[in-house]
């Protein structure tokens, strides 16, 4: 039987007849950076703190290798937080700030010297470590949190939103901080953000949340790829959805038909449909008889190295499409036809009411 690092199973949370978190099961390899993405409302972050043991749970078992921590208190379930607003003690030093899990644990002074050093250098800001929260930029203290963190070895580590507080250019960077450490360190990280670009970069799994609950559970490129629900498709990435009916195995789309790889998704013959078209993957074709859709160009944006297109569909959709700033210009007003490739017609389940 195989035992995972972090095992959720039926966590579920309410607040009167409020629920903030709908019976909720979620398993987290070792090793492994999980992200949980989601809109504000999602239960992304009551999840989290549920975990960490910072909220009690309404029902199900938190289990941490193999062990129920459910009732266990926060302190005594070997589990280190990164939150967004740093959270640091703004009169003690660097040093100290990372020193306190070691102290409140009665760690021998030459082991809590040793260990704050080695989870400063690993952050970049051993030569730091006298100054004070107040002295530091908002990276920095944010890189002192993540050394706090992990300095007393947890066996899971938790984010909320770490970058939220950064300016883009801060953020950019220590994605790429945490991507590096993850690598170096082999830690289990559930990771809790709003921000696609970090889910897609960071993640070795997503688990996208919506409504209190787990909309979908996969790695970065198979959930921007193979979304399974108009939701994911719409919160992954750009996207055009497009409404179609199933004919013979494929969708017709006013008078055009896109062709699907995927046809085992399909609802039967007849029905409506939903497919996703991501707009990268749309191409103008010279041949009309080649393209499954047509549409007249409305607006150009030209952002340098790609150029963006909006087309006004025959079918009625409106419709985007990416393509690289070096192609043929196409001016606004003009009608083109378009084809795509029958694996990137993706058909989308129902949301979930």
């Amino acid at each position: 039987m195989t035992t995972f690092k972090l095992d959720i199973r039926d966590v579920t949370k309410r607040y009167g007849e409020a629920v903030a978190l709908l019976p909720t099961n979620l398993q987290v390899a070792q090793g492994e950076f999980l992200t949980l993405l989601g809109p504000s409302g999602s239960g992304k972050t009551t999840l989290l703190m549920m975990i960490a043991g910072l909220t009690e749970t309404s029902g199900g078992q938190i289990l941490l290798d193999g062990r129920d921590i459910t009732q266990t208190p926060a302190y005594r379930r070997d589990i280190g937080v990164v939150f967004q607003n740093y959270s640091l003690f703004p009169h003690l030093s660097v040093f100290e700030n990372v020193a306190f899990p070691l102290r409140m644990r009665k760690c021998a002074e030459g082991q809590v010297k040793a260990a704050v050093q080695r989870s400063l250098d690993m952050v970049r800001l051993g030569h730091l470590a006298q100054r004070l929260p107040r002295e530091l930029s908002g990276g920095q203290q944010q890189r002192v949190a993540f050394a706090r963190a992990i300095v007393f070895d947890p066996q899971l580590v938790l984010m909320d939103e770490p970058l939220g507080a950064l300016d883009k250019k801060l953020r950019d960077e220590l994605k790429l901080e945490i991507r590096k450490l993850h690598g170096e360190l082999k830690k289990t990280i559930v990771y809790v953000t709003h921000d696609q670009d970090e889910a897609m970069l960071l993640s070795d799994r997503v688990c996208l949340m919506n409504e209190a609950r787990v909309e979908q559970i996969a790695p970065p490129v198979a959930l921007y790829e193979r979304p399974r629900t108009r939701f994911a498709a719409g919160f992954v990435g750009e996207s055009n959805l497009i409404q179609g009916t199933v004919r013979g195995g494929a969708i017709a789309v006013g008078q055009g038909m896109l062709s699907t790889a995927h046809a085992d998704l399909l609802p039967v013959e007849g029905r409506p449909v939903t497919v996703l078209v991501r707009p990268e993957r749309l191409r103008i074709v010279a041949v009309p008889d080649a393209a499954a859709l047509r549409g007249r160009v409305v607006d150009v944006i030209d952002l340098g190295a790609v150029r963006r297109l909006t087309i006004a569909g025959e079918h009625g959709d409106t419709l985007t499409m990416t393509m690289l700033g070096g192609d043929q210009p196409v001016s606004p007003g003009a009608t083109i036809a378009l084809a795509v490739a029958a694996n990137d017609v993706v058909p989308l389940a129902e949301d979930a009411s």
